[in-house]
């Protein structure tokens, strides 16, 4: 015998759990902690349309405003038409709420929004059709939606719901096959409960939809053509059975919300939200980036880089008074080494202001950001985030990378750069260093290294150190999963040996990518001593499509490292220096940048590094003269300050490190420093505070307690 308590087929799905949203509400601690209106968008305005893992992110973000932020982005990730101002999505949403608040929940002791007709009204929207009855002699009242399914999304092509109010008293349930079966809508239906059929026979009668209801919810389901289209039942219901997919319909039709949004902003919230400031949080958009290291001047390496975004993920607004397109970038490289410390931080502001044939022109083609930044020898962890102030929207690229090594001594290779086209310029003669660039010869690197079969591969091999007698040679072998070991052995389907060339002009190779056809290759390049001997060697991956082409950047905004501008690069090697400890090639470099005048902040780096040796005298030479002109530059005012304590001058001393106080958060070095000199002076108060705050941010200190204790009670 069926019992007669509602049991919910699918509560342990996901479907399940999102249909039982509000029983389970107020279950989670941290959703009494939000803020009345937080607690109602949550639980009430999109609780069935939030995807669990955006519910987890949002209950775990801090701060009103942070909260705020991700309301925003959830509305703009399911925004159909984001060129316009409005969004289409949240519009109907809360038109679909508000109808089922005031419409189907006025037979129920609850919010509309809390009963099964309100919340598929939420999820699904008005019915194609709908057909409501009421005041039947044979079923009691019922109310059947028939929609037309997005099959996207994982509903049926045509399907309907079933809503019926139990022995016609109450509010209206949601119907289910096999939990209440086809004698739950006919009365007196107890009598019919071992004959399924004779119950659809009589729910036939008063309407062939409703009959096929309650079989199925899947309209394009065998089981809904167990009724004729002659009204009468075909022979083989005499064992009528629900259809087996009904559970399964169901939970999709509950999940089809979450199905719409791409949640890539989540999973980049979660990997690089702590990355930017909170409006950007969750506006994150997918890259693809390619990291190389290459020699410029004085045989630096260089970190090139370029970041591709899809033309939906970049944006530009119209100002309609200047008829421009136009936003500005917000682009930090982070470069730290293998165990997370942090080496150099590059920022840049590229401003961006098209036409609009400008705009027509790149309009619908990916656009491609490049830039370089100098880089002492080592292994390190590059990140690069490029933020999009007119949208907000931001990407992150990482990659590890190898600066070698390139002094005198080292031969070898550089990375290869895989290039869809390249320009020479011979009116530069070579003289120009810019991303991407050898001498006089751009080049325009395919991110992925995926090329068309009807493009021109250009490889480039810049070799480090090499003479005349060394020589390039050029290989490309299919990509069969061959270890290093097997590739010497291997086949190669192209090679080509030219002459090695420099730093500034390495050898460049052209091949014409229909000889190999589609499919995936490696390239590689060996430098060759004079015997022919291998010195080194450096591989890319290849991709050729099938496709006739491949989406290239319309738009492309290519920044350098200013390495004509004298002292620069000498500047930013002396603080990647410094960053790792090497003073003195911290020190040798920074005395080379200060003979410019036009870089003050050489002289208060090269004082920073003398002070690291005690060297208190020149630091003072060399910041005394420009104190005056900049009174809040805490590198000059900290500089002059500890300076003096190292000479024991605290008078000199405290009126710098107080005001040093005010320009950043305080350090035990500082703090300490201060109190050393208060308590010179006979100021033990002042002493007594100074280094009762360095105990609380390092209480580890012993000598600092000492010292305290040695000032005595201050009572």
């Amino acid at each position: 015998m069926k019992s007669r308590c509602r049991r919910f087929p699918f509560t342990l799905s996901a479907a399940g759990l999102a249909l039982l949203a509000g029983s389970v509400a107020g279950a989670d601690e941290r959703v009494d902690r939000l803020p009345e209106e937080h607690r109602v968008w949550l639980e009430e305005e999109v609780v069935y349309i939030i995807t669990e893992a955006e519910r987890e992110v949002f209950l775990g973000v801090e701060g009103f405003e942070e909260r705020e932020h991700f309301i925003e982005a959830f509305w703009l990730r399911r925004d159909p038409v984001p060129a316009t101002k409005e969004n289409e999505f949240r519009t109907e949403h809360y038109e679909r709420l508000d109808y089922a608040n005031r419409f189907l929940g006025r037979d129920a002791p609850r919010p509309g929004w809390q009963t099964d007709r309100g919340r598929f009204w939420i999820i699904l929207g008005e019915p194609r059709t709908r057909e409501q009855f009421d005041g039947r002699n044979e079923v009691v009242s019922a109310d059947l939606w028939i929609y037309q399914g997005d099959t996207s999304l994982g509903l049926p092509p045509r399907f309907n719901l079933l809503f019926f109010k139990r022995e016609d008293i109450g509010e209206y349930e949601l119907y289910h096959p096999w939990s209440d079966g086809p004698d739950a809508l006919v009365r007196r239906g107890e009598l019919l409960r071992n004959r399924q059929h004779a119950a659809v026979d009589l729910i036939e009668i008063v309407s062939m939809d409703l009959a096929r209801a309650t079989l199925v919810v899947d309209l394009t389901d065998p089981h809904a053509d167990f009724l004729s289209a002659t009204n009468t039942i075909a022979p083989r219901l005499d064992t009528v059975r629900p259809s087996m997919s009904v559970d399964k319909n169901l939970i999709d039709i509950t999940e089809s919300p979450h199905k719409i949004v791409d949640l890539e902003e989540i999973e980049g919230y979660l990997r690089y939200g702590d990355r930017v400031t909170a409006e950007y949080s969750f506006r994150y958009v997918k890259s693809e980036a390619d990291f190389r290291v290459l020699l410029g001047p004085r045989n630096t390496p260089f970190i090139h880089y370029s970041v591709k975004l899809a033309p939906d993920d970049f944006t530009l607004e119209f100002d309609e008074r200047e008829n421009v397109y136009q936003t500005t970038l917000d682009v930090d490289l982070e470069l730290r080494t293998m165990d997370g410390q942090l080496v150099a931080l590059h920022r840049n502001q590229p401003e961006i202001r098209l036409s609009e044939s400008q705009q027509r022109s790149a309009g619908g083609s990916p656009f491609a950001y490049r830039d370089n930044l100098p880089v002492i020898p080592g292994e390190y962890e590059v990140s690069v985030i490029v933020r999009n102030r007119a949208t907000q929207q931001y990407t992150v690229a990482v990659s590890e990378v190898r600066a070698p090594a390139t002094g005198a001594g080292s031969v070898g290779l550089a990375d290869l750069v895989l290039a869809y086209r390249t320009e020479r310029e011979p009116e530069l003669s070579g003289l120009r260093f810019g991303t991407f660039q050898f001498g006089s010869t751009v080049m325009e690197p395919s991110v992925g290294g995926t090329f068309a079969s009807r493009d021109l591969l250009s490889v480039a091999a810049q070799p480090v150190n090499a003479g005349g007698e060394h020589r390039t040679r050029f290989r490309i072998f299919p990509d069969a999963g061959l270890v290093e070991e097997e590739l010497a052995s291997a086949t190669p389907l192209v090679e080509r040996t030219v002459a090695a060339g420099s730093a500034n002009a390495p050898a460049i190779e052209e091949f014409a990518l229909a000889d190999l056809g589609a499919g995936r290759y490696r390239v590689t390049a060996d430098l060759l001593d004079g015997a022919g001997e291998v010195i080194a060697s450096r591989e890319a991956p290849l991709l050729v499509s099938p496709r006739a082409a491949v989406d290239r950047p319309g738009f492309i905004v290519r920044r350098s490292f200013a390495t004509h501008f004298p002292g620069l690069l000498a500047l930013a090697l002396g603080d990647q220096f410094m960053a790792h400890g090497r003073i003195p090639e911290a020190t040798v470099a920074f005395r080379e940048a200060t003979a410019n005048p036009d870089l003050p902040m050489a002289r208060w780096k090269l004082a920073s590094a003398l002070l690291f040796t005690g060297e208190a005298n020149e630091a003072l030479d060399l910041l005394l003269p420009i104190e005056a002109d900049y009174p809040n530059e805490i590198e000059v005012v900290e500089g002059v300050g500890f300076a003096y304590y190292i000479r024991g001058e605290c008078d000199e001393t405290l009126p710098r490190l107080e005001h040093a106080l005010t320009l950043r958060p305080a350090d035990p070095s500082l703090l300490n420093a201060l109190g050393d000199c208060h308590e010179q002076v006979g100021d033990g108060e002042r002493a007594r505070e100074m280094f009762e705050r360095s105990l609380e941010l390092n209480p580890g200190q012993q000598g600092v307690r000492d010292r305290l204790a040695g000032l005595g009670d201050p009572r």
